[in-house]
């Protein structure tokens, strides 16, 4: 792959949800992933990193949850979190995640096979970045979110706009709630994702959500 050509990664857009063809996409991306992220002005590590350690202690315990190659990883250390364990489904993302060494531990997971593979009430929070657009079943992710954490704990995500409204994500939070599985959220405004990125430029931008376990 050229390190210089973006265009290899054309269509993220509309890249198909299948767990499989997304694994193979990301495995292929990798090598260069961190560098066209940041060419990109993406900025989502961070702001998830910095609204999940308003609520937080750094002693919190927390799950990157879909973390690829480590971004989120880096930018929870950055933001004085001591404890983070990640799971992605591109094993080759893992394998870079690791290198970075912000992670006590990592596994490859699927989030479309649910249960998740951990007990329930281990942690504090969760973070899952750019991950929900290939997890069209929000509401079972969102009550595995809330399962392996302890109640009260935090989870922030990120969640594009369009596809906020097409799966009536905020109605999926406000019956979450009902339900007992989660005890309140808090939405952004519409945010910049990938202002440099031709496709999605201005025109697809993200929520920022917080939302706890009941």
């Amino acid at each position: 792959m050229n390190p210089d050509d973006t265009s290899n990664h054309s269509g993220l857009r509309d890249l198909p949800r299948d767990s499989e063809v997304v694994a193979e996409y990301y495995d292929n991306w990798a090598e260069d992933y961190d560098r066209t992220l940041g060419q990109w002005q993406y900025e989502a590590p961070e702001q998830v990193a910095a609204r999940l350690r308003r609520e937080l202690a750094p002693e919190a315990v927390i799950l990157d949850a879909g973390c690829g190659t480590g971004l989120s990883g880096k930018a929870l250390a950055a933001a004085g979190f001591a404890t983070i364990d990640g799971m992605d489904v591109s094993a080759r993302s893992l394998e870079l995640a690791r290198e970075h060494g912000v992670y006590r531990d990592l596994a490859h997971v699927d989030m479309q096979r649910l249960p998740l593979p951990y007990a329930d009430d281990v942690y504090d929070g969760l973070v899952c970045v750019g991950v929900m657009t290939y997890l069209p079943d929000s509401a079972d992710v969102l009550r595995e979110f809330a399962r392996v954490l302890k109640p009260g704990g935090c989870i922030v995500l990120t969640q594009r706009d369009h596809l906020f409204e097409e799966r009536r994500f905020g109605e999926t939070l406000a019956a979450l709630e009902k339900e007992g599985v989660l005890s309140g959220s808090t939405i952004s405004d519409p945010m910049p994702y990938l202002p440099e990125n031709e496709e999605f430029g201005d025109e697809v931008q993200i929520h920022y959500v917080t939302c706890w376990s009941a």
